[in-house]
């Protein structure tokens, strides 16, 4: 047995409308269409979220990979406040970009600031490119590598 291909990524985000604005304006995903998740037990099924409800949306970025977005409307969130980086359960996607400072900048009209600060790297598989962590205020996070 062996995995054949990664099919998609799933983040859950707070507003999805909003999110999906900054996919298409900023990261140049090409977005779907919102779909409520079928109403019943199958999402509660498949999670092991007893009576989830959510809605989803599929954002496709350059180069391919797809991102599931989704926006649970049941039940509540267990948190209140945002994951640190740090904190067990958090995730990021990083995204190779043309400029990270210049992204960070149009992240911001979306509400994204930049965690710590932009960063080179000296060594390692990204040597010679920058980096730099932007989250929103519920957390959602990106790793934003390349040129400065």
């Amino acid at each position: 047995m062996a995995v054949l291909h990664t099919i998609h990524t799933g983040l859950t985000v707070h507003d999805l409308p909003h999110i999906l604005a900054f996919f298409g304006q900023v990261l140049g995903a090409d977005v779907g269409e919102i779909r409520q998740v079928p109403v019943g037990d199958t999402l509660g099924h498949i999670t092991g979220v007893p009576g989830a409800q959510a809605r989803v949306c599929m954002a496709t970025l350059p180069g391919g990979q797809v991102v599931e977005l989704l926006q649970y409307s049941a039940p509540g969130s267990a948190t209140s406040t945002a994951p640190r980086p740090c904190d067990i359960g958090a995730a990021h996607l990083a995204l190779q970009v043309d400029s990270v400072g210049e992204t960070a900048t149009q992240a911001q009209t979306f509400g994204f600031a930049v965690a710590g600060q932009l960063q080179f790297l000296p060594g390692g598989p990204f040597a010679g490119q920058w980096v730099a962590y932007v989250r929103d205020a519920r957390g959602f996070t990106l790793e934003l590598i390349g040129g400065a």
